[in-house]
């Protein structure tokens, strides 16, 4: 019996982490959740909690590629003997923490690629439709977007200026490659191969 690793990932990263399986750079299965389910924490959580369940025996390792993003994250890992990816979301899993310390301290908003697409509807779900109380609630804590350009699209110039005129917020566009994300997973796989064999003994 073939056995692989698991990947349980949000489907804000399903472009790269799909680019890395095409390119081999990581194996196993790719399983994706609809990234708006961070709008509903418990909602994430459960859905999250059902997933683990029917995947959990059925593979060698199982990887959660989500960051802090429910109350209950640490404690689904372990309750279903899976690792997660260290960084607190999917933004930090990308550029890494020191570069994300960075962005933070300019008060930077950042956009992944597929949040692009979408971000009318995030903003609605996470601030509410009225756009004016958004603008000001995210001018008095943001004072950029910053687009995390991943190479996976084209930048998304046109969204990315809608995005702006409605925050009121300035953007721009910043190159990542995906070297810290693999780095990332690699170092979860590594993990939940501790956490099988552990099991095993």
């Amino acid at each position: 019996m073939i056995r692989k690793t698991v990947w349980l990932a949000c489907g804000v990263l399903r472009d790269e982490l799909s680019r890395l399986h095409r390119d081999e750079m990581i194996g196993g299965e790719l399983f994706f959740l609809d990234s708006m389910l961070h709008m509903a924490p418990p909602l994430l959580e459960r859905t999250l909690r059902e997933q683990l369940r029917q995947r959990c025996g059925a593979c060698d390792r199982l990887v959660l590629v989500y960051g802090d993003c429910c109350a209950g994250m640490l404690d689904l890992a372990r309750e279903f003997r899976a690792a997660r990816t260290d960084s607190i979301n999917c933004a930090q899993l990308l550029v890494g923490r020191k570069r994300y310390r960075e962005l933070m301290r300019e008060e930077a908003f950042l956009v992944l690629p597929e949040w692009a697409e979408r971000w009318r509807e995030v903003m609605e779900e996470a601030l509410g439709p009225d756009a004016a109380a958004a603008r000001e609630l995210l001018k008095e804590h943001r004072s950029v977007l910053v687009y995390l350009d991943t190479g996976m699209v084209p930048v998304p110039v046109r969204q990315m200026e809608a995005f702006s005129a409605y925050s009121g917020l300035p953007w721009r566009s910043e190159r990542v490659e995906l070297d810290t994300l693999l780095t990332g997973l690699m170092d979860a796989e590594a993990r939940a191969m501790t956490i099988m064999e552990g099991e095993k003994q």
